[in-house]
């Protein structure tokens, strides 16, 4: 009787065969699964983005948006981009001459950012448009950069898991605020960890010979630190005997120590024209962290910081899935403990910040996406009945849920940290807003000159936010005459003869976290502007 009142259904201008296709299309037989496309390379190891890459990106754009502007440790190589870019051949000008750091750095990162960004910033300033708009792009190429390093790397996840941990990994790297912050901070971490990136793709892909290549070049031009990646990885291979000879090993070896070689040729001809002197950059990087230990002078860690504290931080709520991809996966553990084991020595170095461990979070992130893509497959299955609550509590479907809170727990807590990190740079919000108020007085005749102290120029302010004459500016540490500025850029309260014009307030983190209902306990001021008292009844400030 019910496919009697089916037949009459479908009406009755139809034969009995047609009725019966329509009816399995209803039911969803006899439908073939359409054959997805495997993604193509478009080089070797480098694949076409996806719509996942896209979003990932996307993310990366979101915290240029939320901090565009740049703190202490990164300002060597902000500057050396504004100097290539705007400067060029021109080294008397350059910023690192009058403001070298505690040591040198290379300029190899600085410079590849550059050759990338200079075609849209200079495109830009030919229009006369400001040139915060260049640190904008700067830091989007970078980002873009770091971005595609991770999709060659999630290209062989792919390959060796399936599309389902491909598309995890990507939420999971997503979802991380620290991973995405740092992707377009141009740091000599940042920079290396996209050759390390690209490395961890080989290592997938079981090409040692690059891998170790890889991982020499970045050690040796960007952070030497990595040859305590490279060295667990390389105990691993041969514990599990991946090299098919001992031929085998020395090809690898041999390989590593040419690139090396070649590797410092470079960056002692390419920084020694930059710096105007003979120097291997990260070497004088290595003796004064490493072997002068005098990295310490800027905090001192306890051992397991990076387990209590950087790696909780970072990864939040994924580091949930962590044990999981472990106990379920064993195609992960050669690749995971080998890192874990280079974060153990590490620690070691008694001065720790998380950035020095974020090549770590990729391989971490891989072992998370296999089990957060293992409960997704899983995730209608149930255990036993299903009724009572201990099935319920072991089924595949309440650890699946489990799962998807812990991904939107890490949503609002990226969130979170987003809107606090945009607070930390009240010196670059400081020069914008005062550009902003003089405008019209500059319009008038006055002639700005503006004294930029320490705390501004670490927290936020770079080259790329000044503007060009009549606008002058002084970063000038040593006491000196402040009345022949028209305006101070500081964290001080009060300046005898100035006044404040502007006050920049921000998020006190620790009064925060000891009384989380006192919203007045949570601000402080973080930065100010002065302006001479004089200037409002002259508009012409006087000469230097």
């Amino acid at each position: 009787d019910d496919d009697d009142d089916d037949d009459d259904d479908l009406g009755s201008g139809l034969d009995q065969e047609t009725k019966k296709q329509i009816k399995e299309l209803r039911e969803g037989k006899g439908m073939a699964k359409p054959k997805e496309k495997p993604r193509s390379a478009l080089f070797g190891i480098l694949p076409e983005p996806d719509e996942w890459d896209y979003i990932v990106f996307f993310v990366a754009l979101f915290q240029i948006y939320m901090s565009p502007f740049t703190k202490v440790e990164e300002s060597f190589n902000v500057q050396a981009m504004h100097d290539m870019i705007f400067e060029r051949q021109n080294l008397d000008r350059y910023d690192h001459f009058q403001f070298p750091g505690v040591v040198p750095r290379t300029f190899i990162g600085a410079f590849i950012n550059a050759v990338l960004a200079a075609p849209i910033c200079l495109v830009f300033d030919s229009i006369y448009a400001p040139r915060v708009i260049s640190l904008f792009i700067c830091r989007a190429a970078l980002a873009a950069l770091s971005v595609y390093s991770l999709a060659t790397f999630r290209f062989q996840v792919e390959k060796k898991f399936g599309k389902i941990v491909s598309a995890c990994f990507a939420v999971i790297c997503s979802i991380q605020f620290h991973l995405l912050f740092y992707c377009s901070r141009p740091l000599p971490n940042t920079y290396a960890s996209i050759f390390v990136n690209f490395a961890f793709a080989f290592w997938l892909k079981e090409q040692y010979e690059v891998l170790f290549s890889i991982l020499a070049f970045s050690a040796i031009v960007f952070r030497s630190e990595l040859v305590v990646l490279a060295a667990p990885i390389f105990v691993s291979l041969l514990v599990l005997r991946k090299f098919s000879s001992f031929s085998a090993i020395v090809k690898v070896v041999a390989t590593s120590v040419m690139v090396a070689i070649l590797s410092l040729c470079l960056t002692i001809s390419f920084d020694s024209f930059f710096w105007r002197r003979w120097l291997w950059p990260e070497g004088e990087v290595f003796y004064f962290n490493t072997i002068l230990n005098k990295s310490s002078q800027w905090g001192v860690m306890p051992w397991h910081w990076y387990f209590s504290s950087a790696l909780p931080r970072a990864m939040m709520g994924t580091l949930f899935l962590l044990p999981g991809g472990l106990m379920f996966t064993q195609r992960m553990r050669p690749f995971f403990f080998p890192v874990l084991a280079f974060i153990c020595l590490y620690s070691f170095l008694p001065h720790k910040e998380l950035r020095f461990i974020i090549y770590a979070l990729p391989i971490f992130n891989c072992v998370c996406a296999v089990e957060l893509g293992r409960l997704y497959i899983n995730r209608n299955k149930e255990c036993g009945d299903g009724k009572s609550w201990k099935d319920r509590l072991r089924s595949p479907k309440f650890f699946f849920r489990a799962a998807v809170t812990l991904v939107v727990f890490n949503v609002s807590a990226t969130y979170g940290f987003t809107r606090v990190a945009s607070t930390n740079y009240p010196g670059g919000d400081a020069l914008i807003l005062l550009h902003e108020m003089e405008r019209h007085n500059v319009t008038a005749g006055l002639r700005p000159f503006v004294h930029i102290d320490v705390p501004a120029a670490q927290q936020g302010i770079s080259r790329f936010l000044e503007l060009s004459s009549p606008w002058r500016y002084s970063k000038r540490e040593e006491e000196h005459d402040m009345d022949v500025y028209t305006h101070l850029i500081t964290d001080k309260h009060r300046v005898d003869n100035f006044t404040a014009v502007i006050t920049l307030y921000g998020l006190d983190v620790r009064s925060a976290l000891m009384a989380p209902r006192r919203m007045s306990s949570m601000q402080q001021i973080k930065m100010r502007v002065f302006k001479r008292n004089d200037i409002n009844k002259a508009l012409v400030a006087p000469q230097e």
